[in-house]
């Protein structure tokens, strides 16, 4: 007898310590612990549920019990008859359960795993033992990736300025559809595909160490690439094409090089385009007659060239400090709108006028005046030719 309450002691402290050790384990466990039973006419009840229930979906281990249709009115309309075929199917298969399903907690939906494994139990019954865990955050994050994804796949697809992704070793990977008429440019005689490494252009021009930089963890490189080869484009004697170099790294969490971004820019028109304007511009100002450009409708002076400055006695900084007033007498203000009226309805014409110079002196002028609109604004050019010898 004495034997036999001893074991019978020490069975209760057996079951004693394991109740311990599974409450010990399930407070670990960052989700809700659950048992639920499943009857062959699709009813069903929790038998257990872990106190993380209330923090978790909002109901308490109690109400849960008590009724598990409180659970089933939480999860979201659209996933309900998913679950339910689920939950069915492996009551059949006796399969291991995963789900991932929304939940509408107060309102607001939320994403949660659930984990489960069947195994009979009386009278048809399918007992679940499972785990319910909270993945809003992951699914948030997912969604995120998604977006952002997206966003800078159609940066790069959709830019019309040539980008390619080299990998760590320089060999090109991807680039998008305007990268594939200039790229052809630079891959000629680069067996295997083009390599920023091996381009001889780069090395040529002295940038290959530049590159390089970028490849071993270094920042984002610019520079400018000429290319002679005209290919199908302008005519015989054209200088060569430039291009606008940017080289960017992508780093991983480590810091570590893992593909670089090349963005080509063909800049020649806008470099020929700058060039004309320094060239018109400087025919501006260097020409022998006084070219003026006036502010409407008060009379300011915007600009003026070396010739204008030299007649008046002024320097530019000076003259553009002035108005038309300073420097013609003949104009008050009333009959300086007069006159801006009658040009800007015939776009300009002459004028005869005296100017005045700095030291107070005057000199007769003949004047060509042009009102010209741009982007919606008019412009005034007065060209001023001194008459004093006729």
């Amino acid at each position: 007898m004495a034997e036999q309450r001893g074991k019978k002691q020490r069975k209760g402290r057996n079951a004693v310590d394991w109740r311990k050790k599974y409450e010990r384990l399930e407070e670990n466990i960052p989700g809700m612990v659950f048992s639920l039973i499943l009857y062959p006419d699709h009813s069903s009840n929790f038998s257990y549920v872990s106190k993380d229930a209330l923090e978790l979906i909002g109901l308490t281990p109690e109400a849960l019990t008590d009724d598990a249709g409180l659970f089933l009115r939480l999860i979201h309309p659209a996933d309900r008859e998913g679950y339910e075929q689920s939950l069915h199917h492996n009551s059949v298969t006796f399969s291991p359960w995963r789900m991932e399903l929304r939940l509408v907690i107060n309102g607001l939906v939320r994403w949660y795993d659930f984990m489960a494994r069947p195994e009979p139990d009386w009278d048809g019954a399918v007992c679940w033992h499972g785990l319910i865990l909270d993945i809003t955050a992951r699914k948030e994050a997912e969604k995120l990736q998604v977006r952002t994804t997206s966003l800078l796949h159609g940066i790069f697809t959709q830019n019309p300025y040539p980008i390619w992704i080299a990998d760590r070793f320089g060999s090109l990977i991807q680039m998008n559809s305007a990268c594939r008429e200039t790229l052809k440019r630079f891959e000629t005689g680069a067996a295997g595909g083009y390599n920023i490494l091996r381009d001889s252009r780069i090395r040529e021009q002295g940038f290959l160490s530049v590159v390089r930089v970028v490849f071993d963890g270094g920042s984002a490189v610019h520079f400018l690439l000429q290319d002679e080869e005209r290919v199908g484009r302008g005519r015989e004697g054209d200088p060569s094409s430039v291009f606008e170099v940017t080289v960017a790294p992508v780093k991983d969490e480590q810091g570590l090089v893992t593909n670089v971004i090349v963005m080509y820019n063909d800049i020649t028109e806008r470099l020929r385009a700058e060039a004309n304007l320094r060239l018109t511009q400087y025919c501006i100002d260097h020409a022998g007659i006084s070219i003026f450009s006036i502010e409407e409708p008060d009379g300011r002076v915007i600009s003026a060239n070396h010739h204008a400055c030299r007649s008046l006695g002024y320097s530019l900084e000076e003259l553009t400090a002035l108005t038309v007033f300073d420097i013609d007498p003949n104009f008050t203000r009333e009959s300086w709108l007069q006159h801006r009226h009658r040009m800007r309805a015939s776009r300009g014409g002459t004028i005869e006028t005296m100017h005045r110079r700095k030291d107070g002196t005057t000199f007769p002028v003949k004047v060509l005046i042009t009102i010209l609109e741009f982007e919606g604004k008019d412009y005034s050019f007065s060209l001023a030719v001194d008459i004093s010898d006729r």
